[in-house]
């Protein structure tokens, strides 16, 4: 790609089922596509299409392995991130799987969990809106619905 070599890797189940990212060493830029954004923002998860907020963080990890101060990290949505801007957003979503999966475990079910409103604190900044923030919070619902991905 322009005299550089670019390196792909799918990440699997993560955003969708068919997420790649994109690197390329020489100029120390990585491409995340749709599986982070630097909006300070929920993510949609397409838990219909394979999405689970596991593979995201997966993802997330593996792109703060790969990177350092320096990267330039070229997101689905929003301007060029840092590393530290990845590993914020990587907290958002631990956060908000540790937090839905004991709810998950103790048998609650969707309704139930949007009920206790679980992530208030994160949704004050990564929702923009109500209905935002409860999509976040029933896509990490249904991503344990599934074997682990």
């Amino acid at each position: 790609m322009g005299g550089r070599k670019a390196q792909l890797t799918h990440i699997a189940n993560a955003h969708t089922d068919g997420d790649t990212w994109v690197y390329f060493a020489d100029a120390n830029v990585l491409c995340t596509g749709d599986t982070a954004n630097n909006l300070r923002r929920y993510q949609n998860i397409d838990y219909m299409n394979g999405g689970d907020v596991r593979g995201m963080i997966r993802a997330l990890d593996t792109y703060i392995k790969a990177s350092n101060d320096q990267t330039k990290i070229v997101v689905g949505h929003g301007h060029l991130a840092t590393k530290a801007d990845l590993v914020e957003f990587r907290d958002m979503l631990v956060t908000s799987h540790d937090r839905i999966k004991k709810l998950f475990d103790e048998g609650k079910s969707e309704e139930e969990v949007l009920a206790t409103k679980p992530l208030a604190d994160l949704d004050a900044t990564w929702g923009n809106n109500p209905a935002h923030a409860a999509g976040h919070t029933k896509n990490v619902y249904n991503s344990f619905k599934r074997a682990v991905a």
